[in-house]
């Protein structure tokens, strides 16, 4: 489904993003969530309207712009959005880099959420 968005001037976002970086373990939406800098009539998709997708911190990956691994978990944090998909991609994020967080840069105003998840992340696996 999300091949066709390579097509399209945007950006993949949130947990679409998440999923398509591998953060998640899939799954989780029937939309695709998308910025755009002007709407389009793209069914399938959640369109989230920014100035300029070249403000974005974002980089391709086979074919597709993407925000970045760091700017999605911001922008999941930002957003405070579905729990399981925060806590999977830290804990993803956490095990693919040797159990550690090292090389987030995650904004003041987040660190009391990243923390808590932070928490949750780490015993993700443990069970």
């Amino acid at each position: 489904m999300i091949r066709f968005l390579s097509f399209v001037e945007c950006v993949l976002a949130f947990d679409t993003a998440a999923d398509f970086l591998g953060l998640t373990n899939g799954g989780y939406r029937a939309l695709a969530q998308i910025f755009v800098s002007k709407k389009q009539n793209i069914e399938g998709t959640e369109q989230i309207l920014v100035p300029s997708l070249k403000e974005l911190v974002c980089e391709e990956r086979n074919g597709l712009i993407c925000t970045t691994v760091n700017q999605t978990i911001i922008d999941l944090l930002e957003r405070n959005g579905d729990g399981q998909i925060i806590t999977e991609s830290l804990a993803n994020y956490y095990d693919e880099h040797h159990e550690s967080f090292d090389g987030l840069k995650v904004p003041k105003h987040l660190q009391p959420s990243f923390e808590k998840y932070k928490t949750w992340a780490v015993e993700y696996y443990e069970e």
